[in-house]
């Protein structure tokens, strides 16, 4: 007989987990799920992987383009666990494969929008080949900080502190289908007093629009 899985392991260890494990009236599914089976063909850096798309390379190339770092800064995992959900729970070749952020060339000037293109796998579904609703909405609240934190790197827009979202509104167009490449613009749409107002277009490799955002953020601990 064959050791148990980790997974197994992990659960037996806990009594009440336990007690319905070996209920003789329990039967369990193999262990890893098939879900939780790394894909290992996924490799080479994000840049490397949009260059070899069509469309992402025709983005990336255009002499107007100014890429942000890569990894772009929300991909890096924290010591303190802040980002976590994208820099090591959503950085993975099933979940989002890739991530590359750029924007049109603005020297001297606030950066008012910010391109996000990402890879999305099947462990985002929420519906056969689909990804979930909420995943997208995370996705979209992610590519419009960039936004700002762009600008507060730069100081570009007075005033601005630590950022959170105080409301978010998504509308969902059409599917998002997996796996896919999909481009997220966001934008600087209204600044007023220590409150930002960023929108959001999800669109596939065809420009049609899958989904919408519109998000107020607020500064806080900003000086006014």
């Amino acid at each position: 007989m064959s050791p148990p899985s980790p997974g197994l392991t992990h659960f037996l260890a806990t009594p009440w987990c336990a007690a319905l494990l070996t209920s003789p009236y329990t039967t369990m599914l193999s262990s890893p799920v098939p879900s939780r089976i790394p894909n290992p063909n996924t490799e080479g850096s994000d840049l490397t992987h949009f260059l070899a798309i069509p469309w992402c390379a025709a983005l990336l190339t255009s002499p107007s383009t100014t890429m942000l770092s890569s990894p772009v800064p929300s991909r890096i995992p924290n010591p303190n666990t802040e980002g976590a959900l994208f820099a090591q729970t959503l950085q993975t070749p099933n979940t989002i494969s890739a991530l590359l952020s750029f924007y049109r060339n603005s020297p001297n000037t606030p950066t008012k929008e910010i391109h996000t293109l990402i890879t999305l796998e099947y462990l985002l579904n929420g519906y056969p080949n689909t990804a979930h609703g909420g995943i997208i909405t995370a996705i979209i609240d992610e590519a419009m900080s960039f936004v700002l934190k762009r600008n507060k790197e730069l100081g570009t827009l007075s005033g601005l502190g630590d950022l959170v979202t105080a409301d978010l509104r998504v509308k969902f167009i059409r599917p998002v289908k997996t796996p896919q490449t999909v481009v997220v613009e966001a934008r600087l749409k209204e600044v007023k007093g220590r409150k930002y107002v960023v929108e959001a277009d999800l669109k596939d490799s065809s420009g049609t629009v899958l989904a919408q955002g519109e998000a107020l953020w607020i500064a806080v601990n900003a000086s006014l």
